[in-house]
């Protein structure tokens, strides 16, 4: 069974079990015995270990409500003005008005 921990652990030791290690993506790799025990851990009323579907609900509201926080939108709006503005190119220059350069004499003849 693999578990987030919500507390940031690195390393779990159990006296059953033995030692495990988060892997390269944060999560432990437990027996299923030792997960499901593992799931019901609460400190304080708040759950330390979670699924990856639970964490993946979890970042997806994190995000969400993110993306709906009127500051948030202001500052990504403000940093896609900046970036527009940056890349704006430069206006063409108007082309000299006036009369043409006489041609020389023997051109095109």
């Amino acid at each position: 069974m693999r578990l987030y921990s919500l507390s940031n652990a690195t390393a779990v030791d159990d006296p059953q079990f033995g030692r495990f290690q988060a892997g390269d993506d944060g999560a432990f790799t437990f027996p299923d015995e030792l997960g499901r025990r593992l799931q019901r851990v609460h400190a304080g009323g708040v759950k330390q270990w979670e699924t990856d579907v639970e964490r993946q609900r979890r970042i997806a509201a994190e995000e969400m409500a993110r993306r709906q926080d009127p500051a948030t939108l202001l500052a990504t709006l403000e940093r896609l003005v900046a970036v527009s503005e940056q890349q704006k190119p430069e206006p063409p220059q108007p082309k000299p008005r006036g009369r043409r350069p006489a041609r020389p004499e023997g051109d095109g003849e």
